[in-house]
């Protein structure tokens, strides 16, 4: 019946053929991509005389026609510019006008290609009065600047989903918008979001925490496999750790083990060491899964606190078996050959002749399993090669085995017979010369067919797009030729390469999928000093290609190493491509090669196309491991001694004071204005000893998107400096002990002392004793002496009592004879007891009376805490007079109560409004009242009640009334 058939398709063929008298093809993507040229191959591969084609797209939102003449043996390539198209059904359809009569369409897909949006900001993590400065990037799928026809909008968002910030009419420089939010003292805190949207649909968002903090110090990292036999002796772990300066870290580690509680405690000193014993500790109740591994170091200095993690995962065996190129068809008594590849589980081969490796086929179950077993020895390579011949069967179950490792394999089926075929020609075979090609390289594709051809036609398709066409003539016939083309950046991630040609009414095809290596097709580059001093001026420059737009940030790594995850990720990018990866739809085990299928291509001809059924059907077994749940053991503590002071020489020369501790140092906007593509930034460094984490991108209208793939670093560094550990903040009449560490990086011991100086008189000196005289109270300043090893740190603590509310200055000074530092760091101080809150209104009308007065009282408890009284007295009075003089001093800073609060706020409305209706230019009272606008409606939200309300001291203080 099937032979009959296909006897009665291929006569049919034959009459349409002589009929049609030319054969042709036309090639094209299955899918259009709203405003993107869409494009078209056209082959008049045999036919009598010249021929006009007739190609065009048909739908609801698009009908356009092209044509071209073509000549026997000719290829011509027809772009359309297509619109924003509606979703709906859309036909490809190509006929001939002249020459010889046909008509042909197909079903096309829509699909809408959105812009590419990233979100840079420029810290993770934001303290309260923090200064969050964000920039958004909006690029076409070629990672170029884009013409957005939809309005750009951008939203902030704080913890509890109200809106702090919207930002319309954005104005795109390059494809870059640049912008930034002040937090108030009182930001709601948890995670925050900037949403970007287009018109009415956010496209999308990044998030950012706004929490009370301490930076760390230094880092932890562990190093030890990944992958590792539970046959294995030992399990191996490092633990390194070191100031974001690059010194080594002197303390304690605790490692733990779990989910089996394991705990071991080793000394660091930069490093430290632990071992687990697989065959006692771990082998009697983990066979095979996942361990975690908690490394807390506590630096021995402080007491603080950094911990890492990793994850090993544990085999039942050392070994992996691979098969590069499984087989799931033969033909019985056949011979053919299997491959299999043994590695150690960290990838490498394994050479050991001695012991085989085995290859099994079963057929049938229970006790009528029959097997045919094949043994290889592996070479140098860890390659073992079997030449397997099977007897007839329905179908074989596969296995191999090495040592104790086993692999299951795919079932293994006969071929179908001939019989039950198609009539079946000989196919191309593709191969490409190049693995994995850069952009720019030549990728060779070597074409082989069983017998000569004089020409074939090939296109090239990326990202669904047809980027290259060619028809190749050959002057002989011959059955190899080599296909040579120029890798370019809209070919990533993939290269799909289409070869055919048309052999008496055949039409002969093949497919290739070419991996090029994602990477940008701009670049950028910094360069500027490894190291430098607190606060000194350098110079950083910037490559990249001519007039692009670069943005620099850089950071402190102590906020990378609190949280990361802000900056734009250019592996992220990159792997943003591999959502246009063609693949075709599997089926059912019997199916139909179809050319262009592979591609991504639709393609219309009258050729024959001869099909062989081959099998896809794939039995495959996935398995999901899971960690249990783990215990954390406290952690081990030792006490450590310390040396003591010998006599003093003060340093001569006074040292320079650092003061200037931001977290942030560079969020840079720079325009290639010359177009020379080198760009130079000079500034001084903050005086924090730290490295500093410096990242940039660049956008060009021609060449796209560059990313720096690894930041480039700044050791800021001196070989003796001062380190004080604060906490966040602190209740006023606390008494805390300021820990101030010297480090000594010189190569002697010093004798150095430490100066903390009170002449602000905003704390009180004190002791930890009940018994404090006057004058420890009174004194202005406090002196303690250390000495000082080289390479090494000490500390010594200031014990006060903050007397006032707010930000604290506190000045540190060691000096030694050889080298010395100063800093003045600000401690927060909160004041103590409990708020009460209470607001009186007043309204004023003169309207009928030319004076009004009235008195307000504010009643003062006796038992009120000293300092913390808060009066604030607003009037808001006509701010549209004739003059704008005094305007600056209408735009204030929103703060106290709900009401308070208000008052303060709407005044900064109304002069944006005054200035804009009287069209007054004061750019410099508008950017103060808009900061204010945003500070004032941030804590105006702070009293907003879960019903949406607004009452004078928020949710659970006060009953809503707005």
């Amino acid at each position: 019946m099937f032979r009959a058939l296909s006897s009665i398709y291929c006569i049919l063929y034959m009459v349409w053929i002589v009929k049609g008298n030319g054969i042709y093809s036309v090639v094209a993507p299955k899918t259009l991509q709203s405003n993107q040229k869409y494009s078209v191959s056209v082959t008049l591969h045999d036919g009598k005389q010249p021929t006009t084609f007739k190609v065009g797209i048909t739908g609801p939102s698009y009908n356009h026609w092209e044509t071209v003449n073509l000549s026997p043996m000719q290829t011509s390539q027809i772009d359309f510019m297509l619109p924003e198209l509606d979703e709906d059904s859309y036909r490809l359809v190509a006929k001939a006008i002249e020459g010889f009569d046909f008509e042909n369409s197909t079903q096309l897909q829509v699909a809408h290609s959105k812009p590419k949006i990233y979100i840079q900001t420029d810290k993770a993590i934001y303290k309260p009065g923090d200064l969050v400065q964000y920039r958004i990037l909006i690029l076409d799928e070629n990672l170029r600047p884009i013409k957005l026809k939809q309005t750009l909008k951008i939203k902030i968002k704080d913890a509890e989903h109200n809106l702090v910030k919207d930002t319309k009419d954005v104005e795109l420089i390059k494809g870059v918008f640049s912008d930034k939010l002040q937090l108030t003292q009182q930001p709601i805190l948890g995670v925050w979001i900037i949403e970007v949207g287009l018109d009415d649909r956010i496209e999308k968002t990044k998030e950012f925490e706004v929490a009370k903090y301490v930076l760390p110090k230094f880092s932890v990292d562990i190093d030890t496999v990944t992958d590792l036999a539970i046959t294995e002796s030992l399990l191996k772990v490092t633990i390194r750790a070191k100031y974001t300066y690059g010194k080594p870290v002197k303390g304690k580690a605790t490692v733990t083990l779990s989910p089996v509680n394991l705990e071991k405690t080793t000394d660091v000193n930069g490093k430290g060491h632990v071992e687990f014993d697989l065959q006692q500790e771990l082998k009697s109740v983990l066979k095979e899964g996942v361990v975690k591994i908690l490394a807390v170091v506590q630096e021995e200095l402080t007491g603080n606190r950094q911990n890492s993690t990793v994850i090993v995962n544990l085999y039942s065996s050392q070994y992996t078996i691979q098969v590069p190129d499984p087989v799931t068809e033969f033909e019985p008594n056949k011979p053919f050959e299997v491959k299999a590849v043994i590695k150690y589980l960290n990838g490498k081969p394994v050479r050991d002749s001695k012991t085989p490796v085995l290859l099994k086929y079963y057929q049938g179950w229970g006790e009528n399993v029959a097997v045919e077993t094949f043994t290889a020895n592996l070479d140098d390579f860890g390659v073992a090669i079997f030449d397997v011949k099977l007897p007839a069967a329905k179908v074989f179950r596969c296995e191999i085995k090495f040592a104790d490792k086993t692999l299951q394999l795919l079932s293994l089926h006969p071929k179908m017979h001939s019989d039950d075929l198609t009539e079946t020609v000989a196919e191309l075979t593709l191969t490409s010369v190049h693995k994995s090609p850069h952009v720019g390289e030549d990728v060779s594709v070597a074409v082989k067919a069983p017998k000569p051809f004089s020409y074939l036609v090939y296109t090239i398709v990326g990202r669904g797009n047809l980027l290259e066409m060619n028809n190749i003539h050959l002057p002989n016939p011959q059955n190899f030729y080599t296909i040579t083309f120029k890798a370019t950046f809209e070919m990533i991630p993939n290269a799909q390469v289409f070869v055919y040609y048309v052999d008496k009414g055949d039409l002969k095809f093949a497919e290739i999928s070419i991996r090029i290596e994602p990477e940008f097709q701009n670049e950028i580059e910094i360069t500027g000093p490894d190291t430098a001093k607190p606060g000194q001026e350098i110079t950083l420059n910037v490559k990249t290609d001519p007039n692009s737009y670069v943005g620099l940030l850089g950071v402190d790594q102590s906020v990378l190493l609190l949280k990361s995850g802000n900056d734009i990720d250019p592996r992220a990018i990159l792997n943003d491509f591999k959502t246009y990866e063609h693949k075709a739809t599997l089926t059912h085990r019997n199916v139909y090669k179809i050319p262009g299928e592979n591609s991504g291509l639709v393609v219309m001809t009258n050729s024959h196309y001869p099909y062989k059924v081959f099998n896809v059907f794939m039995d495959r077994h996935l398995y999901l491991l899971r960690a249990p749940s783990f215990n954390i053991m406290p952690y081990s503590i030792q006490a450590v001694s310390r040396p003591s002071a010998e006599s003093f020489t003060p340093l001569a020369e006074p040292p320079k004071i650092r003061k200037n501790f931001a977290e942030v140092w560079l969020f840079e906007n720079l325009d290639d204005n010359n177009k020379t593509g080198f760009l130079t930034l000079t500034k001084n460094l903050p005086d924090t000893i730290t490295s500093w984490v410096i990242s940039a991108f660049a956008v060009n209208e021609k060449t796209g998107l560059a990313v720096t793939e690894n930041p480039f670093k700044i050791n800021v560094f001196q070989p003796f400096f001062i380190d004080v550990n604060l906490p966040y903040s602190v209740k006023r009449g606390e008494v805390i002990a300021i820990p101030v560490i010297v480090f000594n990086y010189m190569d002697k011991l010093l004798d150095v002392e430490i100066t903390m100086d009170n002449t602000d008189k905003e704390y009180d000196f004190t002791e930890v004793t009940n018994e404090i005289e006057d004058s420890i109270l009174d004194t202005p300043k406090r002196i303690k002496r250390i000495s000082v090893l080289p390479n090494s740190g000490e500390s010594a603590s200031f014990m006060i009592r903050p007397t006032v509310v707010g930000d604290i200055e506190l000045k540190i000074k060691a000096v030694s004879p050889l080298a010395g530092d100063a800093v003045h760091k600000k401690l927060k101080v909160e004041a103590e007891g409990v708020t009460q809150y209470k607001n009186e209104a007043l309204f004023l009308n003169l309207a009928s009376k030319e004076s009004q007065k009235s008195l307000l009282e504010a009643t003062i408890p006796m038992e009120a805490v000293k300092d913390s009284e808060y009066l604030e007295f607003s009037v808001v009075g006509d701010l549209l007079g004739p003059t704008v003089k005094g305007l600056n001093e209408l735009v204030r800073k929103p703060y106290g109560c709900g009401e308070q609060n208000m008052v303060n706020f709407v005044p900064n409305i109304l002069v944006l409004r005054y200035l804009e209706a009287m069209s007054i230019d004061m750019p410099g009272v508008v950017n103060k009242a808009k900061d204010f606008l945003e500070i004032g409606y941030q804590r105006e939200l702070t009293y907003k009640h879960k019903n949406g309300a607004y009452s004078a001291f928020g949710e659970g203080r006060s009953t809503p009334n707005t």
